[in-house]
């Protein structure tokens, strides 16, 4: 159970270090991109493209603390999976932890000899039973600061959304059978398709120089963000099975 454990974190730790490098990469792509585009805002920095807003006469960014957040928000459990990832893969790769077989002889009365091979899942080069009640309560409070995360981040995604369509309907002047089409049917992809290419800068020195693919970079960071939290939850069940099997060797 505990080699079985091992190989399974020494999987999921790296897999949880790639999604949040990609999370951190992709929302900062499209922060730096719309910083200076939607912040039209007089007294504070509204440039972040998450939890935009439409105006009367233009679209404006969400603060900058979301955006933020988006892409520094996951350093921390990211320093948590560098560490243990590294830790479990060296295990994995030099062996350890893995099931010892060992063979005995044994005597009987009337003269025969057995021998008995036996196979352990416990040895000198194990896990310390001690070892799970802190990965336990590292792993949980990474999920609920995973889940925080995530939460936030598809919050701002979805207002975002939901606010350019307004903005979109405007800029097209669109009446009749397009609004339900717009409000209800054009996913967010195709709205942020038209952000990139309908949003202008007020100003000529904030203009924005190029276009990237804006809904690409939210999406890979929303799902990413979600298929983290899955991977912080699946470590958490491992160590809460391996921490309640271990009780005894703790007394």
């Amino acid at each position: 159970m505990s080699y079985g454990a091992e190989r399974a974190l020494s999987y999921l730790y790296p897999f949880i270090i790639g999604a949040s490098l990609i999370c951190c990469i992709t929302s900062a792509v499209a922060w730096t991109h719309w910083r200076y585009v939607l912040n039209a805002c007089p007294d504070t920095n509204c440039g972040c493209v998450l939890h935009g807003r439409t105006t009367y006469n233009s679209f404006e960014g969400g603060n900058i603390a979301y955006c933020h957040y988006a892409t520094y928000g996951l350093l921390l459990p990211l320093v948590f999976a560098v560490v243990l990832g590294i830790y479990h893969c060296y295990r994995m790769c030099i062996g350890k932890g893995q099931r010892k077989a060992g063979t005995t002889t044994i005597r009987q009365r009337s003269g025969d000899m057995v021998v008995v091979t036996t196979e352990s899942e416990l040895s000198s080069d194990g896990l310390s039973p001690y070892y799970w009640l802190p990965a336990t309560v590292i792993s949980v409070i990474m999920a609920i600061y995973q889940l925080i995360y995530a939460a936030v981040f598809t919050d701002g995604f979805e207002v975002t959304c939901k606010q350019y369509r307004e903005s979109l309907l405007k800029e097209i002047q669109g009446v009749g059978n397009i609004v339900p089409v717009i409000k209800a049917r054009l996913s967010c992809a195709a709205v942020f398709d038209f952000m990139d290419f309908l949003v202008e800068s007020i100003s000529y020195e904030r203009r924005r120089y190029g276009r990237i693919n804006t809904a690409a970079c939210l999406y890979f960071t929303l799902i990413l963000a979600w298929l983290t939290l899955f991977g912080w939850i699946v470590i958490s069940v491992i160590n809460i099975v391996n921490l309640r099997r271990t009780r005894s060797a703790r007394v």
